[in-house]
């Protein structure tokens, strides 16, 4: 299985379980991987076989923007089904750092992976 990525995208979200995290945007950085068979993309040069990852990358963007969860992992579980659902790729992987809130760390974060590959 072939694998598209998406790395670094930078998505501001209203994100964590602090009352100051409740009320400002703070930056979420994803790095994706996702599972799908090219071939008939590469043998056609037809967009349409291929996943699209900008249209990934607005889905993504629309979804941080729109929700507010508290926890990485609330925000990656629901996601990643969103994800798989609405392009029907048949795994990915998903990794998030949450920049700002360790100042000790450059990042601390999470990485999931979900479906079949």
């Amino acid at each position: 299985m072939d694998k598209v990525f998406i790395d670094g995208l930078k998505v501001d979200a209203v994100i964590g379980v602090y009352e100051w995290e409740k009320q400002v945007r703070q930056p979420l950085v994803f790095d994706l991987e996702m599972a799908w068979d090219i071939r008939q993309a590469a043998a056609t040069d037809d967009l349409t076989f291929a996943l699209n990852y900008q249209a990934v990358t607005e889905y993504i963007e629309g979804f941080v923007q729109q929700q507010h969860f508290q926890l990485l992992e609330s925000l990656l579980e629901r996601l990643s089904a969103g994800l798989l659902q609405e392009f029907g790729m048949p795994w990915l992987s998903i990794r998030v750092e949450k920049p700002a809130v360790v100042p000790q760390a450059r990042a601390v974060g999470l990485k999931i992976e979900r479906g079949v590959f």
